[in-house]
């Protein structure tokens, strides 16, 4: 027997389609089974994965 679903797709793209216009960056959504859609957020400046580290220079010549 199937059992019936307490969310659609709609209901969660609506969801992070908010969080985003809130100025808000989505990095997961969870759906748990009692039909809470949770949006997990980071911060709008994360640290890209191809971004260079900036390092300290040791001194006014390495600038």
């Amino acid at each position: 027997m199937s059992r019936a679903v307490p969310f659609t797709k709609a209901q969660v793209r609506r969801a992070v389609k908010a969080a985003e216009s809130a100025g808000l960056r989505v990095v997961g959504v969870t759906v748990r089974q009692d039909g809470t859609i949770r949006i997990e957020t980071g911060d709008k400046a994360g640290a890209a994965v191809d971004a260079p580290q900036k390092t300290l220079a040791a001194s006014w010549d390495d600038a």
